[in-house]
């Protein structure tokens, strides 16, 4: 089976990526508000550190 692909409306993506940005965002700085961090909460801060930069790349490409 073929299936097309939908192209997104932009201002939706944009809205999508800003909220996801926002969420990531709010995610890290409570990571890093604690005192100290477990290695698996360590590596979560990393990971999501990479997302929200992912994220933060895909609104550029996207206004650019």
């Amino acid at each position: 089976m073929n299936r097309s692909r939908r192209r997104t409306d932009p201002s939706k993506e944009i809205a999508h990526l800003e909220q996801r940005h926002q969420q990531l965002k709010e995610q890290v700085a409570e990571y890093e508000a604690r005192l100290s961090l477990t290695p698996k909460e360590e590596v979560r801060l990393v990971r999501l550190k990479k997302e929200k930069l992912k994220t933060k790349d895909a609104l550029h490409a996207i206004r650019h």
